[in-house]
């Protein structure tokens, strides 16, 4: 297994500085919003869309890194997961807007199988 420094430094990059500025400006909040916040973290429509699409994506972008197949489609599959509930659950409010989330969807998941 043959991992470039380039792709680690990208993938720390990626990934460190939003977890890096979530938790900063977590830790910035009062008692009051951390408890909010951690309600909406756990509420069933959270981890269904925006969850799996950020679980998939890592997986996607962990299996690409270290070059291991089942890691890559693992996190496609979680990410056409997290794209079909995000769909579902958008169509009520704005039927151009859930259509906009599935090309987007579209598009990542090509890149990321091709």
């Amino acid at each position: 297994m043959i991992i470039d420094t380039l792709s680690v430094v990208i993938f720390v990059i990626v990934w460190g500085i939003p977890v890096f500025m979530v938790v900063r400006g977590y830790l910035k909040m009062n008692t009051y919003d951390k408890k909010s916040a951690i309600n909406d973290f756990r509420s069933r429509h959270f981890i269904f869309t925006i969850g799996f699409m950020v679980i998939g994506l890592f997986f996607t972008h962990l299996g690409t890194l270290f070059a291991v197949s089942i890691i890559r489609i693992i996190g496609i599959v979680l990410m056409i997961l997290g794209g079909i509930f995000s769909v579902l659950t958008t169509w009520k409010e704005s039927k151009i807007r859930s259509m906009l989330i599935l090309i987007l969807l579209s598009i990542i998941i090509s890149v990321n199988v091709i």
